[in-house]
């Protein structure tokens, strides 16, 4: 689904009906090219795109910066990374998430935008801070001018998780925040504490332009 088609940058969630499945586009030959193979010819034209690049997600905060000078070189899923960014026009960065949290950063002053999937180990680690931080050591990002958008992901009303869990985000002032106790179960709000992860290290509410959920 195209949400957001502005003339600088789009944001395109998929749904189960992209029938894009682990034991399929992670088996691609290295040779191959995203953009004319079945499961993501459509985007060519949706987001009109000449090139498209997704990492081997590993549930981590280390990422890439796609750029002119190595763009080609970026073997589909098969470089390891849970983050992309770019300045490059028409250049596809992505992702794959099901219970995990895509997270869109948009530079409005720089026209640089970047992709991470956070998952709850890379939220704990700090992926969606980091990601800020590698824009504004790139390009030069600021508060001022960056748009946060956040896809669809397990919510509160459904992530149980365990105490030992919580213990991880115990170094956050806002750790009590995320979690809903209901009966003898606890669930994490993934998407809030994303959000607020953000907004401590200085991104305002206003920034969220919209949070979309499945």
């Amino acid at each position: 689904m195209l949400l957001h088609n502005p003339p600088n940058f789009g944001i395109y969630f998929g749904g189960v009906k992209d029938d894009l499945h682990p034991e399929e586009y992670l088996s691609l030959p290295p040779q191959t090219n995203l953009l004319e193979y079945p499961l993501f010819t459509h985007l060519k034209k949706t987001m009109r795109l000449d090139d498209l690049v997704f990492l081997r997600q590993t549930h981590g905060i280390q990422g890439r910066v796609v750029a002119k000078d190595n763009f080609k070189s970026i073997v589909p899923f098969k470089g390891e990374g849970d983050y992309l960014m770019t300045q490059m026009q028409h250049v596809g960065l992505g992702v794959m998430t099901a219970d995990c949290l895509p997270v869109v950063f948009y530079d409005t002053r720089h026209n640089a935008i970047a992709i991470a999937h956070a998952g709850w180990k890379g939220s704990a680690a700090g992926i969606a801070k980091t990601v800020f931080e590698q824009m504004q050591k790139e390009f030069g990002t600021q508060l001022d001018y960056i748009k946060i958008f956040f896809g669809p992901s397990a919510k509160s009303c459904c992530y149980e998780v365990n105490a030992v869990f919580a213990k991880e985000l115990e170094a956050y002032p806002f750790a009590q925040e995320v979690f809903i106790e209901q009966g003898n179960k606890l669930f994490f709000d993934l998407p809030k504490f994303n959000r607020l992860l953000l907004e401590s290290i200085g991104v305002r509410k206003g920034s969220f332009r919209f949070q979309y959920n499945l």
